[in-house]
């Protein structure tokens, strides 16, 4: 047995084309967990781009090494470890496809990786201090990935009503 609790499974189809804009990132913090990566656009030729690039632990300006986008090709890395996808090259319209399997050991533990995921591609905020917050968070919380939980949803529906009152007030704006 692993270990790992298959209910606690991030798993996602994901689509960059030239013009998408990706970010350095690691998938958890703190954990003995993996990313599992599955390239899914054939006809992909090594000067289109399209793989990801892996960076040295703290230093982003150092790649270590580069999985060129293949059809089925496997990546399968410590979800620790600092990576970009790279879209495809400008000149291109088809679009990067990878299927993404991120399995967490806890509940707590898939809580904590999709707040990090939602916070560091939402907010003007870098991932270090993103993971403080979300570390406190739990911390004063009991590390009860429920509550954990909870405060999440809650304030990811409070972003969403002032989104929605913000287009309002737009709208309303534009009226005048």
């Amino acid at each position: 047995s692993s270990g790992i609790n298959a209910e606690y499974g991030d798993i996602s189809c994901n689509l960059n084309r030239a013009w998408d804009h990706t970010r350095i990132h690691k998938d958890c913090f703190g954990k003995d967990e993996y990313t599992f990566l599955i390239f899914l656009t054939p006809d992909y030729q090594p000067g289109d781009l399209g793989g990801t690039v892996f960076y040295q632990h703290e230093d982003v300006s150092e790649i270590v090494t580069l999985v060129q986008n293949r059809f089925g090709r496997v990546a399968l890395f410590h979800c620790e470890i600092k990576h970009a996808a790279r879209p495809p090259h400008s000149s291109l319209s088809l679009a990067r496809y990878t299927f993404v399997v991120k399995v967490a050991r806890s509940k707590l533990s898939a809580v904590q990786r999709e707040m990090l995921t939602v916070v560091a591609h939402t907010q003007d905020t870098e991932e270090s201090e993103a993971e403080q917050w979300i570390a406190d968070e739990s911390e004063r919380l009991g590390n009860d990935p429920d509550k954990l939980e909870a405060l999440f949803i809650s304030l990811i529906e409070t972003a969403d009503q002032m989104r929605h009152s913000d287009l309002e007030n737009s709208l309303l704006n534009a009226g005048k």
